[in-house]
């Protein structure tokens, strides 16, 4: 200790202690910077696949809560492929969805939300889906959504990527399932997919800073981008980076703690609070159909 502080009171500790704060206070605005204005989608008719009710509340809150955004003129539907009856409390658990969906803003969540109880798609730690089946559900819920949008079509799906964030077989079954959909069944195969970068476990624990971690990666990975590059032909942009402020941060964790009140046993306290996943998502977009 006392050779630290000696090290403090010499004039190049002394500037290092005071550039620190100011160093750190940029990087922090730069990082905001970045995200608020990096590559939005915007003007897409969006389906949202998750395998449970409450995936949309633990993973995809700062990306639900920016596309509902009316500036950004989206349609956004949420598919969910089972009730989440592991526990025999499924249709709580239905009701609970519609909850958190209007908590993050999806509007008139009775015909945005769409959840299937399918027999052979049951919530389970151990067993993965058949992807011919997500997808025949997939294009059911999309005539349900073109009926209920004014012929509406949805142009763009997000969900997990390979890894499903926590390797949850169901996670990783919705990637194929979409993927079997977009080789078998659209007749204009343009819809886009946007999957949920799934990070190592000690980056899914850091809250925000993992945004930080995010943004600097990706800086040294692509460098400074030109206008008009990080974006395939149609103007898509390749990746998506969310961050929510203290307002969103919160709301997701209401959609838990009021939507989800079945669901919040002791470790769930622990994901609302620490995870990156409540307050930053990075989507990329996956042009890979095999």
């Amino acid at each position: 200790m006392p050779a630290i502080v000696n090290r403090l009171r010499s004039p190049r500790g002394l500037a290092i202690f005071l550039l620190l704060p100011i160093l750190m206070a940029a990087f922090c605005y730069y990082t905001l910077s970045h995200l608020s204005t990096h590559s939005p989608i915007h003007n897409r008719n969006i389906a949202l696949l998750i395998a449970h009710p409450d995936d949309e509340a633990m993973f995809f809150s700062p990306t639900i809560r920016s596309l509902v955004s009316p500036s950004l003129q989206n349609t956004v539907q949420i598919i969910c492929f089972s009730i989440g009856n592991a526990e025999g409390i499924g249709q709580i658990r239905e009701t609970e969805l519609l909850a958190s969906a209007s908590l993050l803003g999806v509007p008139n969540v009775n015909n945005s939300v769409i959840i299937h109880d399918d027999p052979n798609l049951q919530d389970s730690m151990t067993q993965s889906w058949p992807e011919d089946l997500i997808a025949s559900l997939i294009s059911n819920s999309l005539k349900e959504f073109r009926e209920d949008n004014g012929g509406k079509r949805v142009d763009t799906f997000i969900t997990f990527d390979e890894s499903g964030v926590s390797a949850h077989p169901n996670h990783v079954s919705l990637l194929k399932g979409a993927k079997y959909y977009l080789r078998h069944y659209p007749k204009k195969n343009d819809i886009l997919l946007y999957t949920l970068n799934t990070v190592p476990v000690y980056r899914k624990y850091i809250s925000i800073l993992d945004a930080f971690v995010t943004t600097l990666l990706d800086r040294i990975k692509n460098g400074a981008r030109e206008e008009g590059e990080g974006y395939i032909d149609t103007g898509a942009p390749k990746s998506v980076m969310y961050l929510s402020n203290w307002q969103g941060y919160r709301t997701a964790q209401k959609a838990m703690t009021e939507g989800h009140k079945s669901q919040m046993v002791w470790f769930r306290w622990g994901w609302i609070t620490l995870s990156r996943y409540m307050v930053f998502n990075d989507l990329v977009l996956d042009t890979d159909r095999s």
